[in-house]
Formats: structure tokens, C-alpha cells, sequence
């Protein structure tokens, strides 16, 4: 048996391991914020016995009725309101997003492997990283909607490098109306011009609301507090009020660190992990520090984009040109102001297409970034160790210890660090250079 078969099985029994320890998991707890967004005032009118079903009375005392996330889930879910129950809706969703995980590491394989030679270990690899991967196990234990979003967010990416603009505008409206973050990704159309991109988005938005709006009314989505949520989740940026109120140990701190406190639930974001390194050294200026990772991903963003726009590109370089932006628009939109542990689910696409670049290609350091890569997906793995068995071994809650360290804090700034290199270093290489490296 030669090595590359080895690898591949290898990579296909660990990614399988994970994904049956998910799915048995899963099946024993259901509930997580998906759980708190539903059912929606129409289970009351469709379905009563959903309505008035036991297992989703918290959910219903929670909410009041009101859609708590954007119309995409709802509408995208609208048929789970004819099942009874939420343990039926649990049951369902996780066959079904189970379906959604393998479809997106197929996606994912595709696009790395666009206008290259694909190879079985390549595809085997792929599954075993997004598979054995915590914040989308996570999530999909849960039945986050996140699941589905990602699978859109590499199927907008796949769009963008192959040229269908249109649609990947859509894909982008598709995600923008579940959670507003993914709007930061019309920069990468803005940037290149892709005006047929803005036009599928604008299109795609209208007929997503309208639609929303002919099936539930709109007047029951918390969209219509955007600004106010919006302001809340920035304020804190430069000042005032927070989006919730402040505890008693955050009411302490500067704005900027208004609302942190030890263990708080699956917050993560960076924002948050930067107070946290503040908390422990009151010198560490955080506000300061995540205002340099802005600019400088910003300027690195910016500066690529338009170098990368002003020459002839290649098939190859487009599409590694779009894996590039989509992931850093995506880890900043994400994980920068305000973000659950498992909506790091999007740093699968930087992940898998860093694995696949460093695999391919030969370049100065390449084992350097090879095992910052791997430490960094460690950092935000949680090291890939239940953590049930670590609170077991240290007789103290290890989940909360492991977000209150601030690893993923600096398995963030490894993976954007490469990230941010490799589109600064694509944006100077020749077309031909590139296209010979394959």
C-alpha cells in the first residue's frame, strides 16, 4: 500500500470518527441558540401543536413570538413548522446538516482544486480538517444555522473566483439576511467592480424580504432594530452604552471592555480575547491592539485588491485571489466585534485553502507556515481533546478555562497573519510565476 493511500484512509477514519462522535453527541442534547430563535408566530397559526408542545415552551417564553435572527433561516427551515415537536426538528436537522457538512467539504475540495489536478489524498484531507473541526462539530450539535451559512459563504467564494458574479451576489444576500456580518463581503465586489455582483445582491435582498414579508410580515423580525443592534454591538468601539447591559466587574473597565467577565458562555470573538489579555495585564492597551489588526488588515486587504485588479490574472490567480479576500472579509466579520465560538465554522476556508496552498506549492519557509498552520488549528480546536475529559483530569471546568486563556485569541492572529501574507505575496507575483507553481 503506498503512502498516499495510507494518508488518504488515514484522514477519512479520523474525519469519520469526528463526525460519528458529533452526530451521537447530537443526539443526546439538542438545544443551543437555534433552539432560542425559534418557533416564529407562524408555528402558532400553521401548526398549534407545535406551538403549544412542551419541549419548545422555553424557546416560545424566550423569544415572545418574535423572529430573533433574519428571514434566510426562517425561510430556509419553513417546512420544520409542520413537525410537532422540537425533538422531532432536532432529529431532522441533524440528518440534515449532516448532509450539509459533507456537501460543504465537497465545495471546498472543488474549489481548491479549480483549474488544478485534484488528487483522492486532497479530498480526504479536506473532510478530515472540517469534520474534526470543534466549532463546526459545535454548531452542528447545536443545529446552528451557521451550518447552512457556511455552505453558502464557499458556494459564493466558488461563484465569485468562476465568474458568475450574479450569483455569487445572491449567495451573499442569502447570508447577509440570516446575520449581518457577511455585508462586508460586497467589498471584494465593490474593489474588482464586479457590478453584476452588487446587482445580484440587491436582487437576490428584495426578493428575500418580500418574501419574508408576504410569509411572516416583517414587523415581527428584530430586523427592524438594525440600527439599534448595530450601534450596540459597535458602541463599545468608541463609547456609550453596550448592547447589553454591563456586569459588574466589565462596568468597571473602559468602554472598549465594557461588558468582559470570566467565563462567559462561547463569547470568543477578538474584542473579547483582547480584554481578557488586558484583564490579566492592565498595561496591554486593547483597544489599541484591535485597532492596529483593523487597519492592518484593512490596508492589506485594500492594497492587494488593487494591485490584483489592475493586471491580467490567470484562472489560478483569480481563484486564489478569492479564496484570499472571501477568507479575510470573512475572519473579520466573523470573529472582530462581536462572535460565539462556532461562528469560527468560516475558518474553514482559510484553513483548508492554506493546507492546500502549502501542499501544492514549494516557497521560502514553507515547513514554518506548515506548523504555524497546524498549531494555529490546534489553538482553535481546543487542542482537538474533548474538553468533558480535560474538566475530568483538572476537576474544573476546562471549557471555560480554554476560552479564558486566550489561545483562540492567538490561533486567530496565526491564521490572519498567514492569510494576510499570502495575499500580499499573490498580489506580487507574476501570473506566469503563479500559473508555473501549480
Amino acid at each position: 500500500m503506498t503512502k498516499a493511500r495510507l494518508v488518504t484512509i488515514a484522514c477519512l477514519v479520523i474525519g469519520s470518527l469526528y463526525l460519528v462522535k458529533a452526530i451521537v453527541r447530537g443526539a443526546e442534547f439538542t438545544q443551543g441558540d437555534f433552539y432560542f430563535s425559534l418557533p416564529g408566530l407562524y408555528a402558532e397559526r400553521l401548526n398549534p401543536t407545535l406551538w403549544n408542545s412542551p419541549d419548545i415552551r422555553p424557546a416560545r417564553e424566550f423569544s415572545h413570538g418574535l423572529y430573533l435572527y433574519g428571514p434566510t433561516q426562517y425561510l430556509t427551515l419553513f417546512p420544520i413548522v409542520f413537525l410537532n415537536s422540537y425533538g422531532a426538528i432536532a432529529s431532522v436537522l441533524l440528518a440534515a446538516y449532516t448532509c450539509v457538512v459533507v456537501g460543504a467539504c465537497y465545495l471546498l475540495w472543488k474549489l481548491v482544486t479549480m483549474n488544478e489536478a485534484g488528487r483522492p489524498i486532497m479530498a480526504s484531507a479536506v473532510f478530515a480538517i472540517v469534520a474534526a473541526f470543534l466549532p463546526l462539530t459545535q454548531a452542528l450539535i447545536q443545529r446552528e444555522f451557521e451550518v447552512v451559512a457556511f455552505l453558502a459563504l464557499v458556494a459564493a467564494c466558488v461563484w465569485f473566483a468562476r465568474g458568475r458574479d450574479a450569483a455569487s451576489g445572491a449567495a451573499v444576500a442569502y447570508l447577509t439576511w440570516f446575520k449581518y456580518w457577511p455585508i462586508v463581503l460586497l467589498s471584494a465586489f465593490v474593489m474588482h467592480r464586479r457590478y453584476k455582483g452588487l446587482a445580484g445582491f440587491a436582487a437576490a435582498s428584495a426578493a428575500l424580504l418580500l418574501t419574508a414579508q408576504l410569509v411572516f410580515g416583517l414587523q415581527h423580525f428584530i430586523i427592524g432594530r438594525t440600527l439599534s443592534i448595530i450601534g450596540g454591538l459597535v458602541r463599545p468601539l468608541g463609547g456609550g452604552e453596550v448592547l447589553y447591559p454591563a456586569m459588574p466587574r466589565g462596568a468597571q473597565k473602559s468602554d472598549f471592555c465594557r461588558q468582559w467577565i470570566w467565563g462567559r458562555g462561547t463569547a470568543a470573538d477578538v474584542r473579547w480575547e483582547l480584554c481578557g489579555v488586558e484583564d490579566r495585564w492592565p498595561l496591554f492597551p486593547a483597544r489599541a491592539a484591535f485597532a492596529a489588526l483593523v487597519i492592518v488588515t484593512a490596508v492589506v486587504f485594500v492594497w492587494g485588491a488593487y494591485r490584483l485588479e489592475r493586471r491580467p490574472q490567470g484562472p489560478v490567480a483569480a481563484k486564489w485571489a478569492a479564496v484570499w479576500e472571501f477568507s479575510l472579509l470573512a475572519m473579520g466579520g466573523a470573529s472582530f466585534v462581536h462572535g460565539h465560538y462556532y461562528y469560527f465554522i468560516v475558518f474553514l476556508l482559510p484553513f483548508v485553502a492554506l493546507a492546500y496552498w502549502y501542499a501544492t506549492r514549494r516557497q521560502p519557509w514553507r515547513s514554518a507556515k506548515i506548523a504555524l498552520l497546524a498549531a494555529s488549528y490546534l489553538l482553535l480546536n481546543a487542542f482537538m481533546i474533548p474538553t468533558s475529559w480535560l474538566s475530568t483530569l483538572l476537576q474544573r471546568d476546562a471549557w471555560a478555562l480554554y476560552l479564558d486563556s486566550g489561545l483562540t485569541l492567538l490561533g486567530t492572529v496565526m491564521l490572519l497573519a498567514l492569510v494576510l501574507w499570502e495575499f500580499a505575496r499573490l498580489s506580487q507575483l507574476a501570473p506566469r510565476a503563479l500559473e508555473a507553481a501549480v
